[in-house]
Parts: C-alpha cells; structure tokens; sequence
C-alpha cells in the first residue's frame, strides 16, 4: 500500500473514532440539525485548508491566509459603504486583491526566496494594517462593523434544498476540483515534484518561481472565496475577521495528511482533517467544555499529530530504503546466476 493512502485511511480512522464516541456518549450529536450546523462551521475553514494544503505540499506554508481573508472582506465591505459600484464591480476588485495578496506571498517567497513562514508571517502584518486602514469608522472615526444587506451577498449564507448550507457545497466542491488539479493536471504535478524534491524537479525543467507563485494564488482564490461566505453568513464585516482562521487551516491540513517536509497531501485527506477538528470542537461543546479547555485538547491534539507523522515519515523511509536494498540484491544475484 502506498504511504500516501496508508496516511489517508489513517486520518478517515481518526475521524471515524471521534463520530463513534461523540454518537455513543450524547444524545444531541448525531442529529440532522446538528450535522448541518456542523459542517456549516467547518466549510470556510475547509475552504482556506484548500489553498493552505496545496502551499505546504510544495514544501512551503502560508500562515497569511486568514488575514488576507479579512482584508478582502474589508475590501468588499469598504467598497460596498462608501461607493456606488455595483455588486459585480466591487466582487471583481475583492477578487483582484486577493489576487494581489496570493501574489505578493508567490513573489516573495518564489522570486525572492524568502522562507515561507518569513514571508507569510510578515505579510500578516501588511494585510492587517490594510485591515485597519479600509475599516469602516463613524463620524467620530472609531471603527464600526458596516451592514451588509445586499440580497445575493446575503444569500450566499443560506441553505440550498435539502437542508444543506450553501458555502458547504461549495467547499466540497472546491475540494474536488483541487484533487482533480493536484493528480490530473500538470500544474498539480509540477508541485507535488517541487514539496518532494525541488533540485530534481528544477533539473526536469519545472520553475520554482512560477510553481510558489501559482500555489500562493491559487491559496488567494481560496481566501477570497471564503471572505464571501463570511460576509453572508454574518452580513457585516469586523477587523478581526479571519485572524485565527491561517493556524486552523493548517492545522486540518496536517492532520489530514499533508507533510510540512512537502510533496505529500491531498484534498481527501484535507477535508477529513477539517471534519476532524470541527468534530472534535463539536463534541467538545457537547461535554460542556470552556472555550480554553478546547483550545488546549486541540493543541494537545494537533501536537500529538505531528509527533506521529514524524515517526510515521521515519519509518516509511526506513522501509522504502529496505526495499530498494532488496530489490537490488535480488537483481545482483539474479544477474550473476
């Protein structure tokens, strides 16, 4: 079996377990309204986790994607209040800044060569000052949270028939087109080859540059996508917004699987990763535990995780350079019989 899929089948174990119990121990979890809530928490994380994964498979991170996030809600917002551009005008100029933000991150880290925790943890500084500076502010110029009613952007936050929430289609969907771009496309190869191993790939003719910017982009769409869903969802716009949400996006991306050694991820292991964290949140309020306990089981836990993927690699390694040393015994004594 493939390690890529014995990781996966790892991470769907975990998930299942959590259901498992979670179902068994109380009565108001396995419920419609309860899994319709549920996965309406984890889509624009799982959303962001998108970008986040296809980042660190070419051995890199992005730790600015929530902040990006937030600055193009108050991007979006800051148009919408003081402007009459209509609604199509101000989506396209949100879309362009988060272009613009995904590109930033691709050039310095691609172009520059600057490490991608320095770069992405820097640019958290820029988006946020952005943040600040296009913040609605009243009279008095103390910022406020600006209404937004507008009937489309309202309606990206609603459900679709069948009880479902709309951004969760959108995430599943986008999860799927991811795998398809990761394992049919070349692009998608071009970064797996980079996060493996990046003097190869450059040998075979396949650009740094070009691949760290494309990913970083691509992780932009993503952060856009997910500021749009914000604003249905809650109508309005904060400066906050989106701040906490880069470390959870990594977070279910490692769990699912992706390896921060690069060249190793998926989607499916990404959307079971975000299921993980939001299950485990999920079941956590169910026991009645305080907002503080929660963040400490999710730490212990996402440490636990990267513990076991480091032993995990090793012993992967270990047992792919076994096999190698086999097959090329069998071969020197097959050619000398």
């Amino acid at each position: 079996m493939r390690q890529e899929t014995l990781r996966r089948i790892i991470s769907f174990a975990l998930l299942l377990v959590l259901i498992v119990v979670f179902s068994t121990t109380t009565d108001s979890f396995l419920t419609p309204a309860n899994i319709t809530t549920l996965l309406r928490e984890c889509s624009v994380i799982g959303i962001l986790s998108i970008g986040v994964t296809i980042t660190i498979i070419t051995g890199g991170n992005d730790l600015s994607c929530g902040h990006l996030m937030g600055t193009v809600c108050m991007v979006f917002a800051h148009l919408y209040y003081y402007t009459s551009f209509s609604l199509i005008a101000i989506l396209l100029i949100s879309l362009l800044a988060a272009i613009a933000g995904g590109l930033l991150n691709g050039v310095c880290v691609g172009l520059l060569q600057i490490p991608d925790f320095v770069a992405t943890l820097s640019t958290q500084f820029i988006f946020t000052g952005l943040t600040y500076i296009l913040a609605i502010r009243n009279e008095y110029g103390q910022i406020s949270a600006a209404q937004i009613n507008n009937k489309t952007m309202v309606a990206l936050g609603g459900q679709i028939p069948g009880g479902l929430y709309l951004v969760t289609l959108v995430f599943f969907g986008m999860a799927i087109l991811g795998q398809i771009f990761l394992k049919r496309t070349k692009h998608g190869i071009y970064i797996y080859a980079i996060g493996a191993n990046r003097k190869s790939a450059e040998y075979s003719g396949i650009s740094f540059i070009r691949t760290k910017i494309l990913a970083f982009v691509i992780s932009g769409v993503c952060a856009f996508v997910a500021a749009m869903f914000t604003i249905g969802r809650y109508h309005s716009n904060e400066v906050a917004t989106g701040q906490t949400f880069a470390l959870q996006a990594i977070s279910a991306a490692v769990i699912g699987g992706a390896a921060f050694t690069g060249g190793r991820g998926d989607m499916w292991g990404t959307v079971s990763g975000v299921l993980f964290m939001q299950v485990l949140r999920n079941g956590m309020r169910k026991y009645g535990f305080t907002t503080q306990t929660q963040a400490v089981v999710s730490g212990v836990i996402i440490v636990l995780m990267l513990i076991f993927d480091a032993y995990y690699n090793e012993f992967m390694q270990k047992r792919s350079r076994r096999a190698a040393a086999a097959e090329r015994e069998n071969k020197a004594v097959n050619g000398n019989g």
